[in-house]
């Protein structure tokens, strides 16, 4: 079926946490919210039909875990990534982050360190030091317009014996990046000749542009897979975050063995009767929505682009590789961080995420979110457009 991107869903006084807590969140309760990852375009169809069968039912009782989680996280895999996993194990969680943060409680004591690489989604930093733990960046470098790994400075830090873990965002949030073969066996190499444990979080996997190639970390070598906590979700792909299903996948059965009771304990493994149906059903059947979303978002990203470079020129767009979270190189404004949060926030009214929050690397940028229908990217466009010739004038 053919979807339609443009279509504009009133999506206020929903409990919208992206509409509705846009003042709290970000400061401005008129702000054109396209902060946090989530989009504005409905599920797709299959998705839809799922959660609207179990509605029907009328019975929202427990569920179990059936064996088409497995499957269907297997197929998906397979099929938009090359990647049998073949007998790794599959565990249900309610979401990407209770398993950075159960894996750091598992394997990491009060003291240690966690090697994140920065700027980055700021949850990974809350779940090392809200826990007690130390974040050790390996701070990405921006070359040339293009985010790099610093590997002397990885292989120094990984050397520490306090680093027990390492998060990789992989593709990154906020940068966009999307990793290369080689840069992933680096990473793999390092963290093995270490005995640094690799969280993968891969949940913006299926958002990679023409020219770039996503590949999981644990497909690489079976020595990277038995050093490997992959985590995957459906939740950005088919924008079902708020029904609360995601996948740890492991090759170890000494990484299960540690982690699936402190996934239980925590209580991140009760499972969603709504949430189940609807990632079965879009790893089972969402090829032609997410290739037809990819086209949209990438359109929604040259337009951003060329906006930016015809008539808002201090503010840069680091070219992405993947996800649609664009990360702006604000600088040029010459604006300190409470200066540009007050120019996006109010002088524009354009709810974004702040640089800062994903650590001091991210001073001077702000991350937006353009997964919206264009006629919303345009209206966003017109405000930052009037903020900014007011300030250059």
């Amino acid at each position: 079926m053919i979807y339609d991107f443009d279509r504009v869903i009133d999506r206020k006084n929903t409990f919208s946490s992206k509409w509705d807590n846009v003042g709290p969140r970000i400061g401005n309760p008129d702000a054109l919210p396209m902060w946090v990852a989530d989009m504005d375009f409905p599920a797709p169809q299959p998705v839809v039909d799922a959660v609207r069968k179990r509605a029907e039912s009328g019975i929202y009782g427990y569920a179990f875990l059936p064996p088409e989680f497995r499957q269907a996280t297997a197929r998906w895999m397979k099929v938009r990534h090359g990647w049998d996993i073949g007998q790794a194990h599959v565990l249900y969680t309610t979401s990407i982050l209770p398993i950075l943060f159960s894996a750091v409680q598992a394997y990491t004591q009060p003291g240690d360190k966690v090697i994140v690489q920065r700027p980055v989604y700021y949850p990974f930093l809350q779940a090392v030091e809200n826990q007690g733990r130390e974040v050790s960046s390996n701070s990405l470098r921006l070359v040339n317009g293009r985010y790099e790994m610093d590997f002397d400075d990885l292989e120094r830090r990984a050397a520490d014996p306090k680093a027990k873990i390492m998060f990789l965002c992989s593709p990154h949030n906020p940068v966009g990046r999307v990793f290369t073969e080689q840069e992933l066996r680096r990473v793999g190499e390092i963290c093995l000749a270490n005995h640094v444990l690799v969280i993968s979080d891969e949940v913006h996997s299926d958002f990679v542009y023409p020219g770039h190639k996503h590949i999981p970390m644990a497909s690489l070598s079976d020595a990277f897979a038995q050093n490997t906590i992959t985590a995957v979700s459906t939740s950005k792909t088919f924008n079902t975050a708020g029904l609360r299903t995601a996948a740890m996948i492991t090759h170890s059965d000494a990484i299960r063995e540690v982690m699936e009771p402190v996934l239980a304990n925590n209580r991140v493994m009760s499972i969603s009767t709504f949430g189940l149906d609807a990632y079965v059903a879009a790893y089972n059947g969402g090829e032609e929505y997410v290739e037809q979303l990819l086209t949209y978002l990438a359109g929604n990203i040259a337009y951003l682009d060329s906006t930016l470079k015809a008539d808002m020129p201090k503010i840069r767009l680091i070219q992405p590789e993947g996800t649609y979270l664009m990360w702006l190189d604000c600088r040029e404004l010459g604006m300190d961080d409470a200066a540009l949060d007050d120019f996006f926030t109010n002088k524009a009214a354009v709810g974004l995420d702040k640089g800062f929050w994903f650590g001091p690397e991210g001073s001077g940028f702000m991350r937006m979110n353009v997964a919206c229908p264009r006629a919303t990217l345009e209206e966003a466009m017109r405000r930052l457009r009037e903020a900014y010739e007011n300030y250059v004038r």
